[in-house]
């Protein structure tokens, strides 16, 4: 076996100076060995500057490996490291530090034990130490790692980064030093939410699968299987979100713990900081407790005490073993927040009581059916057969959108429903869509949603549980339905001074009319995927359509992707829209037409690498005054405001044709916006066309960072409009899109 001792000295000097032998027998009769054994390397101490490990090596943990500030572990997908039995065995993050443990569902990263024959509890775990928030008595707080006491975390910085976790396995952790020392298989002290980690399996581990100790930062599709303590455990002012996450206990489980649990949540450390800031608020989504095992009670499968606020939704806990309480607010050391709200569904069939709140009201807490809890799809890549734990959980009612919708109507959060056919929301009629469902559509050209005038739309999502629109079909691409239409009666651009016209997917239904302030209802923490079917050329859907609506309905926070045509089109209409990303879309991120004057705020349009277009014109924004350029003298022409824009184009094969485009006699003021990408763009802004050039007093500010432009603007602008291209913009805001799932 090599021996890599990581201590002060340079790690890649040592890599230099190291001669690597393979510990495989040398001698194998002359034959050439397909696939010979992986080199055994040694792990152990500390490390400098960057260090890359290597895929093809197997490495050996035999006592601490320590990342200090400044210094970056790289480990690349298909790695294994192999801890050897003890306390000291494990890896830590230190503050200022990071790793980047980039695994992938076909190649994940492997932390085990390095006999075949282990039990958890094996070798220590994976402890990441950040500079974000903990709670304390100060205005900026540190503590001690339990491990060790010399090194501390916790600070001041939300967003601190400590790098990428993903697609990692961490099996058989938790070694002890005594009863009150003792690791976790993943340890956050203090991680700040600029950290990336998802998609991690942790099984058959002493003490808690993961514990957060303050900090900030999300974790995404966490399963946890057999962990000797909590599944799920949070203290110290931890304020960030674990979103799908899956803890179960086997039959043949047993803890070596006093009181295991599913969830186990304390506002401050261990209780002895009631007066301490900040207390731990904290989301969970879509979560999955079991129990299965035939002589292991859990105490509680969630435990929310000393001041903790939880905010936990589409809860299901179920399984054949004894859980003595499903829900405990309690402690000696300090109650539950009364802000506490949870969601949970009781598909277990051993539980001796549902909630345990002593005498303060909890108006949020729910014990409700039909929760579906994790998606356990997202944890295909770690190998774990799901079959026998948690197979109580309910089948799911599927059902039809009905075709139309006269009255008030609130879907089933308990139900699946499909857009299979048009679904019409009449006038006097109200959509009401709960937050968190998602909807399916079918594929097709006439499988969408239309609300027409006077109809009312409430889908009203929020940042923990948003309301998703797309195919019933997971390998559906850009066009495969529909997508949203909203007609309202707002004034359009037309020959008269009131005007109406029908839309473009069903000439029967009007949009048009003379109410500015007209309210269609809400639109908000929205995801619309896969739209934009279309019967012809000239006849398509676009991911959402605004057909006159009026400025009285509220549209904010909107994710569209992967759509044919546009992936938001103003047909006249005076609403206003407010963060808004779009990925993706075949045509035009933002479309304007038809004499609309209103305002979009903080919008993203965004083409990857690989997308390609079916239009002949693509651009970030199009604007024309009125309708297809055919009424020069219709009134209103379009009179509109964009505020804090970025347009990028990342496509490697995919020209865009303009980033912005204004015409058609429209008016356009666009302020604070970006272009980038290395994509081709042949022109930043163009104000001319052939129906006539955009209003005089057009003003577009625009920075441009992108590298393949063209040509900056077009010569034959009209003189009285103004493109004023200088550096410093900053565009649009990203922290805003956190909760699409989608990283910028």
């Amino acid at each position: 076996m090599k021996k890599l001792f990581l201590n002060a000295m340079a790690f890649m000097a040592v890599m230099s100076a190291v001669s690597f032998t393979s510990c495989s027998d040398d001698d194998n009769n002359g034959g050439g060995d397909i696939n010979p054994p992986a080199e055994t390397v040694e792990l152990k101490g500390a490390i400098e500057g960057t260090v890359t490990l290597d895929a093809n090596k197997e490495y050996h943990l035999t006592g601490t490996v320590n990342v200090p500030a400044g210094a970056t572990l790289e480990i690349p997908a298909g790695t294994v490291i192999k801890a050897a039995k003890g306390f000291a065995n494990y890896i830590i993050v230190e503050r200022g530090g990071k790793i980047n443990a980039r695994g992938t569902a076909d190649r994940p990263i492997i932390f085990t034990a390095d006999v075949d024959n282990a039990s958890s509890g094996h070798w220590g775990g994976l402890i990441i130490n950040g500079n974000a928030p903990i709670s304390g008595e100060n205005a900026v707080n540190e503590a001690m790692t339990e491990v060790d006491n010399n090194i501390p975390y916790g600070g001041g910085d939300a967003a601190d980064n400590s790098g990428v976790i993903e697609y990692v396995q961490l099996l058989y952790t938790g070694a002890r030093s005594s009863a009150d020392i003792e690791h976790n298989g993943l340890t956050l002290n203090g991680v700040g939410n600029g950290t990336t980690i998802n998609n991690i399996y942790i099984a058959e581990g002493a003490d808690d699968a993961i514990e957060f100790f303050g900090g900030t930062v999300n974790v995404t599709n966490l399963l946890a299987v057999n962990c000797d303590d909590d599944c799920f455990d949070f203290t110290q002012g931890y304020s960030g979100t674990l979103d799908n996450c899956y803890g179960v206990w086997e039959s043949g489980f047993t803890s070596t713990e006093e009181d295991p649990r599913g969830v186990e949540a304390d506002g401050n450390l261990d209780g002895n900081g009631p007066d301490h800031a900040p207390q731990a608020n904290f989301t969970i989504k879509n979560m999955t407790i079991v129990n299965n095992a035939s002589g292991q009670a859990m105490q509680d499968a969630i435990k929310i005490r000393r001041l903790a606020t939880a905010n936990i939704t589409n809860a299901l806990v179920t399984g054949s073993g004894e859980i003595q309480n499903l829900i405990d607010l309690t402690d000696s050391k300090g109650d539950a927040n009364t802000a506490t709200a949870i969601s949970v569904t009781n598909n277990a069939t051993n539980v001796s009581d549902d909630l345990v709140n002593s005498n303060q009201q909890y108006d949020g807490v729910q014990i409700v059916s039909g929760n579906t809890g994790a998606d356990t799809s997202a944890f295909a890549w770690t190998g774990y057969d799901f079959s026998g734990n948690g197979s109580t959980a309910p089948t799911i009612e599927e059902e039809n959108m009905p075709a139309e919708i006269t009255s008030d109507v609130t879907l089933d959060a308990a139900k699946q429903y499909y857009i299979d056919g048009t679904v019409h929301v009449k006038e006097g009629g109200v959509l009401r869509i709960p937050a968190g469902m998602t909807i399916k559509a079918r594929n097709g050209f006439a499988n969408y949603i239309i609300v027409e005038r006077g109809g009312q739309i409430f889908a009203e999502g929020t940042a923990e549980a948003p309301i998703t629109f797309t195919a019933d079909n997971e390998t559906a691409e850009s066009g495969y339905w529909g997508g949203i239409i909203i007609n309202g009666y707002a004034p359009i651009s037309g020959e008269n001074a009131v005007n109406e016209a029908m839309t473009e997917v069903d000439n029967n239904i009007p949009y048009g009319g003379d109410k500015a302030n007209d309210n269609s209802g809400v639109l908000t923490y929205v995801r619309i995927l896969y739209s934009g079917a279309r019967s012809s050329a000239d006849i398509e859907h676009n991911g959402l359509t605004l057909n006159g609506v009026g400025n009285g309905t509220r549209i904010e926070n909107i994710y569209i992707a992967e759509g044919a045509d546009d992936a938001i089109e103003f047909f006249g209409g005076s609403v206003n829209v407010s963060n808004l990303l779009a990925v993706n879309c075949d045509d035009d991120c933002f479309d304007f037409t038809q004499g609309y004057c209103g305002t979009l705020t903080n919008c993203y349009g965004r083409w990857e690498a690989d997308f390609t277009s079916t239009e002949e014109d693509p651009r970030g924004v199009e604007a024309d005054g009125n309708l297809d350029g055919n009424g020069p003298d219709h009134a209103p022409q379009a009179d509109f405001k964009i505020e804090n824009m970025t347009i990028e184009n990342l496509a490697e094969n995919q020209a865009m044709q303009d980033a912005i485009k204004v015409r058609r006699l429209a008016k356009a003021t666009i302020n604070n916006a970006v272009v980038s990408g290395s994509g081709l763009i042949e022109q930043l802004a163009d104000l001319t066309d052939s129906k006539g050039n955009a209003a005089d007093g057009t003003v577009v500010n625009v920075t441009k960072s992108a590298t393949n432009v063209e040509e900056d603007t077009n010569a034959n602008n009209p003189a009285a409009a103004t493109v004023n291209i200088a550096a410093g913009n900053t565009g649009c805001p990203t922290d805003i899109f956190s909760w699409t799932g989608y990283s910028l």
